[in-house]
């Protein structure tokens, strides 16, 4: 069985962004591993929560969340990935986790997300897997799937048709109940999602038939040595 790992740096990033592609990667066969860096205590919400409170709601959350999608969970619980100190934690534990999974494919946010923590947790990711691969050679590199953001911003070469999965992306969505409250996330998330069916492709012709569909940029595997090192995260 193949493994797909998604790595995410917020509880609710998986959901909003790929979680249609994550649902269908499950209904295939494949074995998917989610893996969510921050541990939320910086999120915003519309209740009287202090930071240890946020931080329980929003673990909560997250595994609902894993429950909807199907998914094996780890939360790195990491408090962001702004210092040094925490971006190597994380470096560190995601190359255990490659090592240990050897995925095939890697979903993770796009290097032109316009969130700073996002394009950080894809630099770590990407870095992350060129170490695994130079410390176990016989770990042959990935294909990198780069998810499209809250904005459209870059070219993608690969839409996958989630009408079938969307009802339970909602779902999952749904569990994040500490966020979903005042902000727009599934209204935001559904209409991208129609957006990306039916606008964001290559001047391809859209098979009328996918309602629904979320977006990436591909980073090959005989690419990725060179991608990771022109966006280290150190830099």
């Amino acid at each position: 069985m193949q493994t797909v790992l998604s790595v995410s740096a917020h509880p609710d990033d998986a959901s909003i962004f790929w979680g249609g592609t994550l649902l269908k990667h499950v209904d295939e066969g494949w074995s998917v591993k989610q893996v969510t860096v921050d541990d939320g205590r910086g999120s915003p919400h519309s209740f009287e929560m202090d930071a240890e409170t946020l931080m329980a709601t929003r673990a909560q959350e997250l595994v609902w969340e894993s429950m909807r999608l199907g998914v094996e969970l780890e939360h790195l619980s990491i408090p962001g990935v702004k210092t040094t100190e925490n971006r190597d934690r994380c470096h560190e534990e995601l190359v255990r986790i490659i090592l240990a999974l050897r995925p095939a494919r890697v979903v993770t946010h796009s290097l032109n997300d316009s969130h700073g923590t996002h394009v950080m947790v894809c630099k770590l990711t990407l870095r992350a897997l060129v170490a695994a691969h130079e410390a176990d050679p016989s770990y042959a590199l990935p294909e990198v799937w780069q998810a499209d953001g809250w904005e459209p911003v870059h070219f993608p070469d690969l839409r996958v048709d989630i009408t079938r999965y969307m009802n339970n992306k909602m779902a999952a969505i749904s569990q994040h109940s500490s966020q979903t409250f005042d902000t727009p996330y599934m209204m935001g998330a559904w209409g991208l999602c129609l957006y990306r069916a039916g606008m964001a492709a290559s001047h391809d012709v859209t098979d009328p038939s996918t309602v629904f569909a979320e977006a990436f940029a591909r980073i090959m595997p005989e690419d990725l040595v060179a991608v990771a090192a022109a966006n280290d995260p150190e830099a």
